[in-house]
């Protein structure tokens, strides 16, 4: 890998820099957009517990105690495998419009209290459509659910569409077929709508190029496409997402494995969905030290910080900024991310812009402050 070249990054206008002190609440009133963000990954333990209660489905505790070791994933966890197993307990909780608008709205809420202006949720359909309960339903359900959150908390948001690995062709087809139904290109802020595609599972056993045609098609139409790649050992999965002509990459943690590849992403300036903590907490990386955002920083890579799984992991995103502290970011750089943020947003030009603008205006004012 060669040195770490100079690269000149989005900026705000400085201002008088904070002490250390207001750090965690000059992060807290950033605004913020988070684009890397799963619903069923996003529940609050009480709300486990309620969606349970009211479906007579028994957990392993009565409490909201007893049931958060259950439903977040401890410090300890060993691997990505034993992150996704928390969702056993979950996924079957949202197989109904109650629970699924209910979740949505509840998210929006969460961002509003860390002014999160824009979030970007993704789920796969699949998961939670019954014989009753249709690929559709759940799409109705979560945009009911992000629209009361519009109107009660302000929080715009978007919603993209999971296809799933370790699902055959039919059952992704169903969910491509939703998504073409659902999908305008002139989806902006005024109203929550589906604007983009991912691909998620467990990559290592569902090679990315296996799932070409979907990309293929969604190019052709027009959708907006992100993917999740290089999460686990190895760029081979990365390669494909290139080739596919993805914009944007969901983690990406292994790219700096590949300096040709890592060459292209930024030649292209295709940003990475980073989740610090998801990272940690799945073993993508064996410790907060080790995670290359700052590396990827420097050596001119788009990176975008996201939650990932805030319920699952117990987490929000300004706890994400402040990992980015501990990696050598400063105040500036993190106000210049957020901002840059809105530039990857599956949003029309002219909403990103209208988005920008009120970045920037309240970033500058946060930087001026004393």
């Amino acid at each position: 890998m060669p040195p770490p070249r100079t690269v000149k990054h989005a900026s705000v206008k400085p201002g008088r820099p904070p002490s250390a002190k207001n750090h965690l609440e000059l992060l807290r009133r950033m605004p913020k957009a988070d684009i890397h963000c799963h619903l069923d990954g996003s529940l609050r333990p009480a709300t486990v517990l309620e969606l349970a209660r009211e479906r007579g489905v028994k957990l392993p505790g009565d409490s909201v105690e007893e049931i958060t070791p259950h439903v977040q994933v401890a410090p300890t966890c060993r691997s990505l495998r034993e992150f996704l197993d928390v969702f056993d307990l979950i996924v079957p909780l949202l197989r109904d419009a109650p629970a699924l608008e209910r979740i949505a709205y509840e998210l929006c809420e969460d961002c509003a209290l860390e002014n999160i202006r824009h979030v970007e949720v993704r789920y796969a359909p699949v998961l939670n459509a019954t014989a009753r309960f249709t690929v559709d339903d759940t799409i109705e359900a979560v945009l009911r659910g992000l629209s009361r959150g519009l109107k009660d908390f302000g929080v715009t948001s978007g919603v993209i569409l999971c296809l799933f690995r370790s699902h055959g062709p039919q059952e992704n087809r169903r969910v491509f077929s939703a998504l073409k139904r659902f999908f305008k290109p002139a989806n902006g802020l005024s109203k929550p709508g589906v604007v983009g595609m991912d691909l998620a599972g467990d990559e290592a056993r569902y090679p990315t190029m296996e799932y070409a045609s979907f990309y293929e098609e969604a190019r052709a139409r027009g959708i907006r496409t992100t993917c999740h790649a290089g999460e686990t050992v190895g760029t081979a999965n990365l390669q494909a997402a290139l080739a596919l002509e993805v914009h944007r990459i969901g983690h990406g943690t292994h790219l700096m494995e590949d300096a040709r590849l890592l060459k292209e992403v930024v030649r292209r300036n295709i940003p990475l969905e980073i989740g610090i903590t998801s990272n940690v907490r799945t073993k993508t990386v064996p410790d907060l030290r080790s995670h290359p955002a700052r590396r990827f920083y420097d050596q001119g890579v788009p990176i975008t910080l996201n939650t990932d799984d805030r319920g699952v992991i117990g987490i929000d995103l300004t706890h994400e900024y402040e990992a980015a502290l501990e990696l050598g970011f400063s105040v500036q750089e993190l106000m210049a991310l957020s901002l840059k943020s809105v530039d990857h947003l599956f949003l029309p030009a002219v909403d990103r812009d209208r988005l920008r603008k009120k970045f920037t205006k309240e970033l500058e004012s946060l930087g001026s402050a004393p």
